[in-house]
């Protein structure tokens, strides 16, 4: 910058001097000749020759200092503006140096992917984000092309919207961006076509959509889900815009509006069923449109043909205009005004019907008294010689009068078998029938229920040891309660006895817990459990689950029953919770004294 100033200082002093030569050649050449004209005394030349002398070095000292005071300003005036103009350049560089560290963390800090590439597919800058999501390092994507990062359809795509970025100026589209490990993440890509240091080149983001996506994908499919649902619920579904129009009508409301949905859709209520204005339902639906506020009303409606129909409505509004929701009611007013009919002599023929209950109960009762009687005589009379005939029978066995051979044994042996098993039947039929016939007298005691069912298991221990099973009772302390002793046992043999024969593996777990004012005894096992169809007759006397000449269980089908209707008598209840295949469990409740 200090060139121009210099040339012109050096072309100043160069004239100066050129004038300055000139004018002391003349001065020099002419002042001796003219002076020598002008004065003859040679004295008074020598000193005019001093004076002369003295002239030329005083101007020539006076064109020197002008000329040395010039150049100095001059160069002071070129060292300021050079100074500024450094001072210029570095703030420049300066601002220069801001702007570039504020552009790369700026494109460091994006969210997505950044990117710039000339028209070669050359990539000339990226973000870190580029390198960690496509999993290549920077020396590795500079050798890239950006096609190499899509695949299929998708990189044709983007191809074209390549090429439209440097024709139009701008584009955009949605593809997979292809890592390293082959993983595809669905992102959104633009482009903006750019000049950079003469050359066209392409600059741009890509922003990860996989959230986005899925989010697209679960909400198609929960609207896929609302419409099939709507599609299959037995109620009218029908979308009115807020111009009355037809949007959308379920399969039901083509049956309740008796005519096609495409008769519907895309029409307006008026035009579809001229003259509704003035309908009742016409006006809760234009309530609801108005004042969008949800509104619910049974109505009759009047075909087009003359037919009625009576429907529950309900409307809500909605954004696209209100929602309609409907149910043809026609029988059940059919149904209403047939038994507002029938009230008028409803009362003389509940009258009639409680009469004709009240004897048939009577006659029942002493059919079943009688019936009770029966069995609880016959019961005892049978008794008798079936004990006899287990005593006589074991003394035999025990081969007391004499030995017996094999066979005598094993045919003895089945005889007393199946006198055990008549005297179980008819001790449960005596039981059974005492209880219908309220012949039971209970006693009541304190006892630990815990201890009674300690002894219940002793009992029975050897039926479970046999089919190796496992028969626990779960510790704990003593549980006090004033109950029949026998007639809960009895009850827990039941319930244990049963578990052992419905189970071949596993085993057998008692439980004996106080809560609350109540005592619970639980018996759960693991073997072939109950099923749901079979649970509402499971209490009934005679009524077995393992029925048909078939069963492999043996029984009258009285226990459950007998158990149930004592557990009764003393207060308490009894329930079970099963599942077939894997056990079940009874659980009988019974009152404990207050303190």
């Amino acid at each position: 910058m200090l060139t121009n100033p210099r040339r012109s200082l050096q072309r100043q002093a160069l004239l100066i001097v050129g004038i300055y030569a000139c004018a002391a050649g003349a001065w020099i050449t002419l002042s001796d000749p003219i002076l020598g004209a002008l004065v003859s005394d040679p004295k008074t030349l020598v000193e005019l020759s001093i004076y002369k002398g003295i002239f030329f070095v005083a101007a020539t000292a006076a064109l020197l200092y002008v000329l040395l005071r010039r150049t100095f300003a001059t160069i002071e005036v070129a060292l300021a503006a050079r100074a500024r103009e450094e001072q210029e350049r570095r703030r420049t560089e300066s601002l220069a140096d801001r702007e570039g560290r504020f552009a790369r963390e700026l494109i460091a800090a994006m969210p997505g992917v950044f990117y710039l590439y000339d028209e070669n597919g050359k990539f000339l800058r990226w973000n870190p984000n580029f390198e960690k999501i496509t999993g290549y390092s920077g020396d590795e994507l500079a050798t890239k092309h950006p096609l190499d990062f899509f695949t299929g359809e998708e990189k044709r795509l983007v191809e074209e919207r390549i090429r439209e970025v440097y024709q139009s100026g701008d584009s955009q589209v949605e593809a997979s961006l292809l890592g390293r490990d082959g993983t595809a993440t669905p992102h959104f890509f633009t482009g903006r076509r750019i000049v950079l240091d003469g050359k066209t080149c392409l600059v741009g983001v890509g922003v990860d959509i996989a959230e986005r996506k899925r989010a697209e994908a679960a909400l198609a499919k929960s609207e896929e889900r609302y419409r099939t649902t709507l599609d299959n619920i037995l109620e009218g579904c029908q979308l009115l815009s807020h111009e009355w129009q037809y949007l959308y009508l379920n399969d039901a409301a083509a049956i309740q509006n008796r005519r096609p949905n495409a008769e519907l859709l895309g029409r307006t209520m008026p035009e579809a069923w001229p003259g509704i204005e003035a309908s009742p339902i016409f006006a809760l639906l234009s309530r609801c449109m108005s004042t969008r506020t949800a509104l619910h009303d049974e109505t009759e409606f009047v075909f087009m043909d003359g037919s009625t129909g009576w429907f529950d409505v309900r409307a809500q509004p909605v954004p696209e205009g209100i929602f309609i929701l409907s149910i043809d009611i026609s029988e059940r007013k059919r149904a209403e005004l047939e038994l507002r009919q029938l009230n008028d002599n409803l009362e003389q023929k509940v009258a009639e019907r409680t009469r004709d209950l009240e004897e048939a109960r009577e006659r029942a009762e002493s059919a079943d008294r009688v019936k009770s009687a029966f069995l609880a005589t016959m019961s005892h009379e049978l008794r008798t010689p079936l004990n006899s005939i287990l005593g006589f029978t074991g003394i035999i066995l025990q081969e007391l009068p004499g030995p017996l051979l094999p066979e005598q044994k094993k045919q003895l042996g089945m005889v007393q078998r199946s006198a055990r098993h008549l005297l179980d039947l008819i001790n449960d039929i005596l039981d059974i029938s005492k209880i219908e016939a309220g012949q039971i007298e209970l006693r009541l005691a304190a006892f630990d229920l815990r201890s009674a069912a300690s002894g219940v298991l002793a009992i029975v221990a050897p039926s479970a040891a046999k089919k190796g099973l496992d028969l626990v009772l779960e510790d704990g302390p003593p549980v006090p309660i004033e109950s029949d002793r026998r007639r809960v046992e009895q009850v827990l043999l039941n319930l244990v006895n049963n578990a052992i024969k419905f189970t071949d593996k596993g085993g057998v777990r008692v439980r004996v817990v106080a809560d609350n004012g109540a005592v619970r005894v639980g018996v759960t096992d693991t073997g072939i459990g109950i099923k749901m169809e079979d649970l509402g007759c499971l209490f009934q006397p005679f009524r077995q689950i393992d029925t048909g000449l078939q069963r492999q269980h043996e029984g009258t089908g009285l226990g459950l029953a007998i158990s149930a209707r004592l557990i009764g008598l003393l207060g308490g209840t009894i329930r079970v919770d099963s599942v077939w295949g894997e056990g079940s469990t009874f659980t009988v409740e019974l009152a404990r004294p207050k303190a």
